[in-house]
């Protein structure tokens, strides 16, 4: 796994090492704009996935992207903005997941699946995969629990 404890030059390049990006380190968050906008590489869903779930017994690259879809994908090789974007939103929530746990996958894991009282009883993953929107609001708790307030 890329290293999650500050050591790339920006957040932005921490995002684009945990997606596989290449030349991570160099990235700023315009060059993540410009890969959304062309499209990420297909396999960029499955290192997402096997970074946070390595046995994948929680999340494959077919959780996020449909499989039918991702096997067109493969064949393209490149996502649609729309999927990079929703892509980026999930693993910025799940970066941050794995920062606040000390980068211990079964306790991010423990939280992303369980259902969650202030997300009205829903799993943080489901609705960090779900949109963009699902993303921001489960971004908003984890920078809460960050802050030192109870969720």
């Amino acid at each position: 796994m890329p290293e999650l404890n500050g050591k790339h030059h920006s957040e932005a390049s921490g995002i684009a090492a945990f997606l596989g990006l290449p030349k991570a380190d160099e990235v700023d968050d315009l060059d993540l704009v410009d890969a959304v906008r062309k499209g990420f590489p297909t396999k960029t869903a499955a290192t997402v996935a096997r970074r946070i779930d390595p046995q994948e017994r929680f999340l494959r690259a077919t959780d996020i992207i449909p499989k039918s879809t991702y096997q067109r994908r493969i064949k393209s090789r490149t996502l649609t903005k729309d999927e990079s974007e929703k892509l980026l939103a999930l693993s910025k929530v799940l970066v941050r997941t794995l920062r606040l746990y000390a980068n211990d996958v079964d306790l991010a894991a423990h939280f992303l699946l369980r259902n969650h009282p202030l997300l009205r009883g829903r799993k943080p993953l489901d609705l960090a995969k779900e949109s963009t929107a699902g993303a921001d609001l489960v971004l908003k708790l984890l920078i809460k629990a960050e802050a030192g307030v109870a969720v």
